[in-house]
């Protein structure tokens, strides 16, 4: 089954989307039946202790001018700590040079040696990919995600709205978790449907407590 049509027909080369088999994908397990000890991180790692593996990454890189001078640039552009870190501890993982655990332990150290090194050299020192407090999320990416993602989420939640809108109050709501009152002259939705429109759901969500 195709779960979205039109990436797969990006993706696709150009070629129509019926001509893909949907069943040309792996089997359940199939990577049980490999030869083991085929990929690096199949084998047993050369670093179990996380000492050593922080020892040999920062070796490496004082020993190295080149991947020091690299290292630096980063630092200087602003790149976030974190993506370093990330990018040495996967790679380390994936060429077989520690398990995914020590990966883990060695993110700390690692990070604090590279905040060192930004802050004697006078670099921007970014730790994490979020230091950015104006990325917040705003609702109209909240909606374009859902209506990208999940449209039935969505559809759902204008349905809900709508349903508010409309409903005939009855005479005792006591047990009902009433919530604020719902605006009178919101906007309807676009098209034949007749529902709020998609910039005012969050708002309505949000003074709803659905959320």
């Amino acid at each position: 089954m195709l779960l979205n049509p039109k990436k797969t027909q990006q993706n696709s080369g150009g070629r129509n989307t019926e001509e893909i088999d949907p069943f040309d994908a792996p089997v359940p397990g199939q990577s049980l039946t490999d030869e083991p000890g085929k990929w690096p991180w199949d084998k047993p790692p050369a670093m179990s202790d996380p000492d050593d593996a922080v020892d040999y990454v920062v070796q490496k890189i004082e020993d190295n001018p080149d991947t020091k001078e690299d290292i630096d640039k980063f630092l200087m552009a602003g790149t976030p700590v974190e993506s370093i870190v990330n990018t040495i501890s996967f790679t380390g993982f994936a060429e077989g040079m520690w398990s995914p655990d020590i990966a883990e332990m060695i993110k700390f150290p690692l990070s604090a040696y590279f905040a060192m090194r930004a802050i004697d050299e006078g670099y921007p020192l970014v730790m994490f990919n979020n230091d950015n407090p104006n990325e917040d999320v705003t609702d109209e990416q909240v909606i374009d995600s859902l209506r990208e993602n999940n449209p039935q989420a969505l559809e759902t939640m204008q349905q809900l709205i709508t349903d508010a809108h409309t409903s005939t109050p009855v005479a005792d709501q006591s047990f009902l978790d009433a919530g604020p009152p719902v605006p009178e002259d919101m906007a309807m939705l676009e098209g034949e449907i007749g529902v709020p429109e998609e910039d005012m759901i969050m708002a309505d969500i949000n003074e709803g407590g659905m959320i």
